[in-house]
């Protein structure tokens, strides 16, 4: 029996949360999650273990649980660089039962209205990206999960790089009443010092903006 359920909560607003999520952390025992996401669920009662920062100390805490129904909550969609890879590893597949949530990534396209089926996804969280020019000049839309101003000087480099076509687009905060897209050329996006941690930054060839 899979006891560790690893729920995707969506992008940050209540409403992007799915009914299966929802019921998990009903049934729940323990719930594990960034407070920003407990506090989603303002009606549950279960023992509670905050994340924050590494990962390893909650793992052994959520070991020692032992046989409880855990329900571990993440941002996004728990198979779209998340923290669930961790768990899963920890524990293995056959421990855990795996509930999709909406990623921002697709709430930034959904926003353009475009299709991301051909785009190219890169995390900057905690790493810099290490695709090169000659492989972003493939797509004409490239996803960056942006988090830090390492990401985005990253992102305003690249975007010198692949020239006049492109142009930078910031979805930040998606879902949430601060929710702002907007526009930028290179060295517009490397003014821009602190972009919210909740940002994604979309490098897209012009003409699909017309």
């Amino acid at each position: 029996m899979k006891n560790i359920v690893i729920a995707g909560c969506g992008p940050g607003h209540e409403d992007y949360v799915g009914q299966a999520t929802r019921k998990s952390v009903i049934t729940a025992e323990v719930l594990v999650g960034a407070q920003h996401l407990l506090d989603l669920f303002p009606q549950a009662s279960c023992q509670q273990i905050v994340v924050r920062g590494p990962m390893a100390g909650v793992l052994d805490q959520m070991e020692a649980l032992g046989e409880k129904k855990i329900c571990v909550l993440v941002t996004g969609d728990c198979g779209l660089f998340s923290l669930a890879r961790l768990v899963i590893n920890r524990f293995g597949r056959e421990q855990c039962h795996l509930i999709p949530g909406i990623s921002s990534i697709q709430v930034a396209f959904a926003r353009l209205a475009l299709d991301w089926s051909d785009a190219l996804l890169i995390s900057a969280h905690g790493r810099e990206p290490k695709e090169n020019v000659s492989k972003l000049l493939r797509y004409d839309k490239i996803a960056l999960l942006a988090g830090d101003d390492h990401a985005i000087s990253w992102a305003a480099d690249r975007l010198t790089e692949l020239g006049a076509e492109y142009i930078a687009v910031s979805c930040e905060n998606l879902t949430l009443a601060t929710e702002a897209i907007q526009e930028f050329n290179d060295a517009e996006l490397l003014s821009q010092a602190c972009l919210p941690a909740r940002t994604i930054l979309l490098l897209l060839k012009k003409e699909l903006l017309l």
